[in-house]
This record gives C-alpha cells, sequence and structure tokens, in this order.
C-alpha cells in the first residue's frame, strides 16, 4: 500500500513542510491551511509566497515538478499554485468523486452526530471548488439519508427552515441521542429478561435432575440364570419376585432399584417359596363311607383315596 504524505509544521510562524508520499485531498488541505497561517503570522506579500513554501515540498517528484515551471508559479498567486499542485498530483476527477462519496452516504447505525462531522469535513476538502455543497445542500442530504428510527422524531420535531446548518445539526443531535438512550434502555431491559429466563430454566433443569431418580433405565437385563429361576418359581420378569400371582405384562410393582439390586440365587428362589402346612397322617380305615353320608357336605372321593394313600403308607 502505498504510503500517503502528511504535513508538518513547528510553530506558526515557521513555514510547514510537505513530507514525500501519496498526495490525498485531506493532505493537500493541510498544506493550503499550513501555507496560509505562516503567510498571515509573518505578513508575506502575496508576490512571494509561492517562493516561500516551495522548499518545503519534500517529495522528490512534488519538487521537480515545481522547478520545471518555477518561473509560472512564482509569478502567480497562491492560490492558482494550489489548483495547479491539486490538478497535477491528486487523482483524476478527485472532487466530483469526494461530492459522489458525500451525496452516496447514510448514517446506518452510526451516531447522527458522528456521521454529520464525517460529512461535513469531506465537503470542507471541496471549499473553492464547484463541487462544493453549500449549507442548504448539506442539510437536505442529512436530512434525506438519516436513519429510519430517527427520521420519525425528526419529522415531528418540525424544524425551522431559517435554522443555521450548525443549529440544525446540533437540533438533531439531541433527538438522536434520545433515540439512542430509549434504545440502550430497552436493549438492557431485554438482557434482564434474557438472564432471568437462563437462570429460570438452569434452575428448573437441576430441580428436575434432584427429582428424578432412574431405575429400569440403569437396571442391568436378566442373565439368563436369573430367568430360569423366575420360570421355575413362578417369578416375574419385571419386579423381579419369586411366587407371584401375576406376569410382567401385568406387573403394577415396577422394576426394583438398580443401586441396592442384587442377582438373584437359588437361594432368594427358595427364601421366598410360600411355607406349606404338615400334613396330619390318617389311620388304617376299616370301612367305605356310604355315598349318602358323602352328599352330606363331607370329603370327596379324591380326597378320601388320597387320605387312604398317606394311612397304607408307599
Amino acid at each position: 500500500m502505498t504510503k500517503s504524505a502528511s504535513v508538518e509544521q513547528s510553530a506558526p510562524n515557521k513555514p510547514p513542510r510537505l513530507l514525500a508520499g501519496e498526495l490525498t485531498p485531506e493532505v493537500a488541505c493541510d498544506w493550503e491551511n499550513g501555507c496560509e497561517t505562516y503567510f498571515m503570522h509573518k505578513g508575506i506579500n502575496a508576490e512571494d509566497q509561492v517562493k516561500m513554501i516551495a522548499s518545503g515540498m519534500l517529495d522528490v517528484r512534488l519538487r521537480t515538478w515545481y522547478l520545471t515551471q518555477r518561473a509560472i508559479l512564482d509569478a502567480g498567486t497562491f492560490t492558482a499554485y494550489m489548483t495547479a499542485l491539486k490538478n497535477a498530483w491528486l487523482d483524476t476527477h478527485w472532487d466530483t468523486k469526494l461530492r459522489w462519496k458525500v451525496l452516496g452516504s447514510y448514517q446506518g447505525n452510526r451516531p447522527f452526530y458522528e456521521w454529520a462531522l464525517e460529512l461535513q469535513n469531506q465537503n470542507a476538502l471541496l471549499y473553492g471548488n464547484a463541487a462544493h455543497l453549500s449549507d442548504i445542500q448539506l442539510r437536505n442530504q442529512l436530512e434525506a439519508h438519516i436513519c429510519e428510527e430517527l427520521a420519525i422524531p425528526v419529522l415531528r420535531a418540525k424544524l425551522a427552515d431559517d435554522l443555521t446548518l450548525r443549529e440544525w445539526i446540533e437540533e438533531v443531535k439531541h433527538l438522536d441521542n434520545k433515540c439512542l438512550e430509549d434504545l440502550a434502555s430497552h436493549k438492557k431491559i431485554a438482557e434482564e429478561l434474557y438472564k432471568t429466563s437462563k437462570r429460570t430454566t438452569s434452575s428448573n433443569r437441576l430441580q428436575s435432575s434432584k427429582t428424578y431418580t432412574p431405575s429400569s433405565s440403569c437396571l442391568g437385563t436378566l442373565t439368563e440364570g436369573e430367568r430360569t429361576l423366575l420360570m421355575k418359581h413362578k417369578g416375574c420378569f419385571k419386579c423381579r419376585k419369586f411366587y407371584v400371582s401375576h406376569q410382567s405384562k401385568e406387573c403394577t410393582n415396577g422394576a426394583p432399584e438398580a443401586s441396592s439390586y442384587k442377582v438373584l440365587t437359588e437361594v432368594d428362589a427358595m427364601a421366598a417359596k410360600p411355607k406349606t402346612k404338615a400334613v396330619v397322617a390318617v389311620g388304617p380305615v376299616g370301612a367305605v363311607m356310604p355315598s349318602s353320608v358323602l352328599d352330606d357336605g363331607s370329603d370327596s372321593e379324591d380326597d378320601i383315596h388320597r387320605a387312604s394313600h398317606y394311612a397304607k403308607g408307599p
């Protein structure tokens, strides 16, 4: 990237120096202002002004340019010298391009005052040039390209047409500051609501994690040995209990807690087996009861045969 030129001046009554580099409209304006300040403080006559500052051009290209037409430049005015310098070393149609830049500028998201100062500075570089915008033209440009959020307050304010450009900019600046304050306030409220919502969500998640106690989701599957034991001892595959009167699809007990669960064993099955009542031996029976007695609500024939079987023994 080409280095831009710059201007140095140690004191108002000392001649400025134009350092080597690419000449830009901004640097040309600084050079012009520095020279005029020097002329004023030293009281340099108009016919001597150009020759008194020519030695301050330190760029070899500009120095050579001056020397090739020294007689013409020295005999002319300082204004003519500056016009010739800009025409020779600034971009072609620099003034038209700069005017287009000003006319095509929009406020966007920038504060109004910052944007207005930028346009005023750019337009100031065109001072003395036909491309320079008058105060009325610049006000119209600013008013037409302010952001939508500011446009309505400006219209409602009905600012007077006879305000100077500076006064009009100050009034719009106050309106823009009010818009920025409201925007900052709304943003702060939105951030607080977001933080509150985030804290509530985190609290709900924490509470949910505290109240949820996993059971079957963390319980291992039945081993082949456990399945065999449960089938052998009338057990349920879901609650994993022995000698129950339901199947797993009808189970309402739920799965056991994984944290306290132990692998089922034969000992567990025998411990869960219902206790059977002891059978009392019946002595020899000499006669068979008549069927009429049986009809009287006494034991059935199957019961008698079983009792006789136990009396005779094997």
